[in-house]
């Protein structure tokens, strides 16, 4: 059992403790008080923490269970020690509003900023100390890496989703003031004109050609051209239902949350039909469609021919017609 029930200072205490291995074969130890001293709520956060060891591999740092105060002046050490640090508070984000609220492709950019940027230096630092103050330096910081606006903007969202998954689990008071994010400018889209789309086609290889077809005469994202299947398109009302997104093996919804239907232009129809059999009727749904291995390189590689600087953009951004 990881719930077990202890006595500390003439109280029961519910205690959480959880022995299991860490990725690189290491004995891992999590043992801490439960947040909510109910045996329904300690259930709960062990159920949470299981599933967080199962995707990720470890839990927060290890705590040893606090022992029994023998003096007033000890009876308050133990509170001190188990103040709530940005490690603890990131544990709480990722077990609720990162599964929640962010599409998986957002969640793994987060996770990258949390795992490589931020957790190596503030795991152990205590919330409360996260304030303007120091989300300036941090920016500053940024600044010397020479990181761009839009990434140094990305850290500091995530710091404040952090943040707020702590406000709502009631372990910070309120949000901290915090300095504005980071200014990005705007890029103009330039779009390629139709002969551009045509030498790219015409240099692609055929597993390609779909796939930057599809971006280029239906405006599909890279992730939608992957998670796109045969059930997706129907041919007799000329349409393409784009239902799910895929990104770094992971499939979910759009990035707008809702399907939409997008016209198959003449164009894209030559496409599919030298693609193969993937048109499906309503009587034959399960036909599947090709799997075109849509990738910003992919298509960088095809778009160089045609000699235009901005075929560098990725696939998402090469829609000659309205999506």
């Amino acid at each position: 059992m990881t719930v077990r029930k202890t006595q500390r200072q003439g109280k029961p205490r519910l205690i959480i403790d959880i022995v299991y291995r860490k990725p690189d074969g290491s004995k891992g130890r999590y043992r801490r008080d439960a947040q909510v001293q109910t045996v329904a709520a300690a259930r709960a956060e062990e159920r949470r923490l299981l599933a967080h060891l199962a995707q990720f591999g470890e839990l927060p740092t290890e705590q040893a269970e606090p022992k029994e105060a023998s003096t007033p002046a000890e009876a308050e050490t133990p509170e001190r020690e188990q103040r709530f640090t940005f490690g603890d508070a990131v544990t709480l984000f990722r077990e609720g509003k990162a599964l929640t609220k962010l599409k998986p492709s957002t969640r793994q950019g987060y996770e990258e900023i949390l795992t490589k940027r931020l957790l190596p230096k503030w795991k152990d630092r205590s919330l409360d100390t996260i304030d303007f103050s120091f989300a300036s330096s941090l920016d500053a910081e940024l600044v010397k890496e020479e990181l761009s606006p839009s990434r140094r903007r990305n850290v500091q969202i995530v710091i404040r989703s952090v943040l707020r998954a702590a406000v709502d689990a009631s372990k910070l008071p309120a949000m901290p003031k915090l300095p504005d994010l980071p200014k990005k400018g705007k890029k103009a889209l330039l779009p390629l004109t139709r002969s551009q789309v045509e030498a790219i086609l015409a240099a692609s290889p055929k597993p390609w050609r779909l796939a930057f077809g599809l971006a280029a005469f239906a405006g599909l994202r890279a992730g939608e051209v992957r998670a796109l299947r045969g059930v997706d398109l129907d041919a007799e009302a000329g349409v393409i239902i784009v239902r799910h997104s895929t990104c770094k093996g992971v499939t979910s919804t759009p990035k707008s949350g809702h399907e939409r239907e997008v016209p198959i232009a003449e164009p894209l129809l030559d496409l599919l039909h030298e693609a193969g059999p993937v048109l499906p009727t309503r009587s034959s749904p399960r036909r599947r469609t090709a799997s075109p291995g849509a990738s910003p390189a992919s298509f960088r590689r095809s778009a160089a021919p045609s000699g235009k600087p901005a075929c560098r953009a990725s696939v998402s951004t090469t829609s000659v017609t309205s999506s």
